[in-house]
């Protein structure tokens, strides 16, 4: 697995190809991946310098990064919900103007 910041294989666990490989036949590499279904490492001098996936692969990746997103963005909500003490910040402070008491139905808008 690969530390934060660093581009060497510690534990090869995983499929690696070296580059010489990837400029011979990138079409086998693609199948290999897709034949594993994970990820190939790609070594540059031993060193993992990308991974190769399929389209799928990387299709499903994207959507579960976006739903730990959403999750992470749903649950730090239901803790400022949760810590809401009520305060709340006047317009004035939001906005350099002044909200208006009534709506201007002649602003162009509508």
């Amino acid at each position: 697995m690969l530390g934060k910041g660093d581009d060497s294989v510690k534990v090869l666990n995983v499929p690696t190809v070296s580059t010489t490989e990837v400029k011979q036949n990138p079409a086998k590499i693609a199948a290999m991946a897709n034949d594993l279904n994970t990820g190939v490492y790609v070594l540059n001098r031993g060193k993992a310098i990308s991974v190769t996936l399929t389209p799928g692969q990387y299709a499903s990746l994207v959507q579960a990064q976006e739903r730990l997103l959403d999750l992470e963005t749903e649950q730090k909500s239901l803790e400022n919900i949760k810590n809401d003490d009520g305060t709340r910040i006047p317009a004035t402070k939001v906005s350099e103007h002044g909200i208006p008491d009534e709506i201007d139905s002649d602003d162009g808008w509508e």
